[in-house]
């Protein structure tokens, strides 16, 4: 977590105390569509004039952000009627997480072989970005007993877990 704030993909919250990470926290969408940025350099990226989310206008916060991810193919969304939309104040779940990252990563193929994860089943939407995840060190899930884990595909990822995976992707060559 101190390398993440180091960093600056975070900047936390601001409190008469001090600056806060609230480790434990879920991370929404729209947050980790900011580290995602932040972690890539924060590239120069001219966001559209109209907004390609629904639920996302261009004066929200992390409208950048957002759109960024949109553009470089990282977070689709979900197809409504009517359009697409981001739902930014929502938790991002573990294989959506893992999604993103993989996406982020360039989608480089997943590995041979089935699931690291009992809990990921072959065909899962996700499951080969979780495999990837668990073959390249970025996570290792939960060991439920010896030699079994779990990865907790729908559960949402909290934001000291989020900064260990992005530090681990460092590691990737």
């Amino acid at each position: 977590m101190a390398w993440f704030g180091a960093t600056g993909v975070t900047t936390g919250w601001s409190t008469p105390a001090g600056v806060e990470y609230r480790p434990t926290s879920p991370v929404n969408r729209d947050a980790m569509a900011a580290f995602l940025y932040r972690f890539a350099g924060s590239p120069a990226f001219t966001p559209p004039a109209t907004s390609p989310f629904l639920d996302v206008r261009t004066d929200n916060m992390y409208y950048r952000e957002i759109t960024w991810l949109r553009a470089q193919g990282i977070s689709t969304g979900w197809t409504v009627a009517g359009g697409v939309e981001f739902r930014p104040l929502e938790p991002v779940n573990r294989d959506a997480m893992a999604a993103f990252l993989h996406r982020f990563a360039g989608s480089p193929p997943p590995p041979s072989g089935g699931s690291p994860f009992t809990d990921v089943a072959p065909g899962q939407l996700h499951g080969d970005a979780m495999r990837w995840l668990a073959a390249a060190g970025v996570s290792q899930g939960w060991e439920v007993e010896p030699g079994r884990f779990e990865y907790r595909p729908l559960q949402p990822v909290n934001r000291d877990a989020m900064a260990t995976f992005l530090e681990r992707l460092t590691r990737i060559p």
